[in-house]
């Protein structure tokens, strides 16, 4: 797996690490839905999980009360968090 670098930038004077990381609504077992791609800080996930998980559900509201989840992996593919969707609402 092709691993992208990681991206460092300046805010305010201070350098910080950014990653790439991979979103998707999932079911854990069958469902995953297309993937989306965001540059952020470790530290920001829950932030990006629960924007992501908002723009979704707008989309989507059927996947309301099914016990889906958003997934957040790294650029390795690993799951870095798992997070109920419907608790992120």
């Amino acid at each position: 797996m092709l691993v992208e670098p990681r991206m460092t930038t300046g805010v305010f004077g201070v350098e910080v690490e950014m990653q790439l990381f991979t979103l998707s609504i999932t079911d854990l077992t069958s469902f995953e839905s297309v993937p989306h791609e965001e540059w952020a800080e470790k530290e920001d996930l829950l932030e990006i999980g629960n924007r992501f998980a908002r723009a979704m559900l707008a989309a989507n509201p059927n996947f309301r009360h099914r016990g889906m989840c958003v997934a957040i992996y790294d650029e390795t593919g690993i799951a870095v968090s798992v997070m109920p969707l419907d608790t992120l609402q």
